[in-house]
């Protein structure tokens, strides 16, 4: 059995995989953003990563809500859905950012590496609220 027949056996975890293949893909674009904005611009480390983070979760709402959950809801529903979303992204947002703080400066840990592990962390946050509440009515697995 190859792999995509298996993934079409669990449609949850193709999900999960689409989700991650999204997230994975806003993670370079988010890590790119904070590495060149921290060590090019000279921007703190913190600011870098709540502009990383904020440019990367535009592209992650289109390509979740289009491709991950496949919904189609359009106008008031879609404008709804992108509020939940951004709620989500927030507060993920704050996780991760309070995650980078903690492990960088209170831990001596690379602002790289904390980075890894809060973006690893939050990731499971945002499928799960994403799943269950933004698009709560269309876990359609396509």
């Amino acid at each position: 059995m190859d792999f995509i027949s298996f993934l079409n056996r669990y449609p949850f975890l193709k999900q999960f995989c689409k989700f991650c293949l999204v997230g994975g893909t806003a993670a370079l674009i988010s890590f790119s953003i904070y590495y060149s904005f921290t060590e090019y611009l000279k921007m703190w480390y913190i600011y870098s990563s709540v502009c990383s983070f904020i440019i990367s979760a535009v592209f992650n709402f289109l390509a979740n809500k289009f491709w991950t959950f496949a919904n189609q809801e359009r106008g008031k529903q879609a404008i709804t859905q992108m509020v939940k979303f951004f709620v989500v992204v927030f507060l993920g947002l704050v996780i991760n950012t309070l995650i980078i703080y903690v492990l960088t400066d209170w831990q001596g840990i690379d602002y790289r590496l904390s980075w890894v592990f809060a973006t690893g962390t939050v990731t499971f946050w945002n499928f799960g609220f994403n799943r269950f509440w933004t698009f709560k009515h269309h876990h359609s697995v396509l």
